[in-house]
């Protein structure tokens, strides 16, 4: 018999929503429900999201009795982005639990250290998947997004479509990450040779750094963190995102889900998910390392400011039904519902 444990957040933040949306999917036997309140920047708590799943509730990450308690009798385990606690990885092995790890690639601490391996690696998106598949073999490393069920952005969807007026597009900050990520700055850069007539939406989940601040005035901050995700999108024709480097980007997905074309960088895995129209060209200016080097990518604020110019009304009109189809087809619960329960067989 099949019996299935998650390891959850339950803070508003890309892991908790990542976290709610597969337990949603999934409907596991078991739930692990870490409280990040110690340590997260994202100290609200929502265990509401999980009532009427049976597990258990730990103080920051689990220790080995906490572990322990919480694999016995289970025959797969999904924890995303990291193991937590890496006596997770020797426990299930030994008991013969297999486990999965929807791993982030910049954060897949298997890169680093020498670590027992998981069942299986879920790669949330394409980038850095032929790496991955390099350095632990394509037996045990799989591309498996994480789920969306459309109809949690079905009112935002229905808003964006029947958008009429100004354009509005969205740029989310949310909480600034590492060397400007979401490319932030490179979007403000572009503000001073876009010339269309436009309205942009600048959304963090706290107070913004001054050089993020610019004094434009087709340009509004929210600087507030939204419970309700989807009402993040509601009223927008467009986001804006030249981001810089990384793979998931649930921002992204959700924009999709919700009707709304997305203007990116061309770089991996933004130009493996959306159409070329969509993409500015950009170009390696440095790269950090985390658990392995990470390159960095800058668009050309001048190629993004003739992006956003493009963005009349009769094209996005065009534009967001393309994205929510691409939203659907990659990432909807009736697309993925039977890829999920094909692990549980393997």
């Amino acid at each position: 018999m099949v019996k299935i444990g998650v390891v959850v957040f339950a803070n508003n933040s890309g892991l908790g929503n990542q976290s709610r949306r597969l337990v949603e999917l999934i409907r596991p036997s078991r739930i692990l429900a870490i409280d990040s309140s110690g340590f997260s920047q994202n100290k609200d708590q929502h265990f509401d999201w999980y009532s009427g799943f049976s597990g258990y509730k730990v103080s920051g990450f689990p220790n080995n009795f906490e572990v322990r308690k919480f694999v016995q009798g289970l025959t797969h385990v999904l924890v995303c982005e990291n193991p937590m606690n890496f006596y997770l990885l020797d426990a299930c092995k030994r008991l013969g639990i297999k486990l999965y790890i929807a791993s982030n690639y910049e954060f897949c601490d298997h890169l680093n250290k020498e670590l027992t391996l998981p069942y299986k690696f879920l790669m949330p998106s394409y980038w850095h998947l032929d790496t991955m598949k390099s350095r632990f073999g394509d037996n045990i490393v799989e591309y498996l997004p994480p789920p969306i069920d459309p109809a949690e952005f079905a009112t935002a969807r229905e808003i964006n479509i029947k958008r009429t007026n100004t354009p509005r597009f969205l740029h989310i900050a949310g909480t600034i990450a590492v060397n400007d990520r979401n490319g932030t700055l490179t979007l403000l850069q572009s503000l001073k040779t876009a010339r269309s007539n436009f309205e942009l939406v600048i959304r963090s989940q706290r107070e913004l750094p001054r050089d993020y601040i610019v004094d434009d005035k087709r340009v509004r901050y929210i600087m507030e963190d939204e419970r309700v995700v989807s009402k993040m999108y509601e009223d927008y024709d467009a986001l804006i995102l030249p981001r810089r480097y990384g793979g998931l980007s649930l921002t992204t997905n959700e924009a999709l889900m919700s009707a709304m074309p997305v203007i990116m960088t061309d770089i991996s895995p933004n130009n493996q998910l959306l159409p070329e129209q969509w993409l500015v060209k950009a170009k390696k200016t440095g790269e950090f390392t985390t658990r392995t080097a990470i390159d960095i990518y800058t668009a050309s604020s001048l190629s993004l400011s003739k992006k956003i110019d493009s963005l009349t009304r009769e094209v996005l009109d065009t534009m967001k039904l393309d994205a929510f189809e691409i939203g659907y087809n990659n990432f909807s619960h009736s697309v993925l519902r039977n890829k999920y329960q094909a692990l549980w067989l393997q």
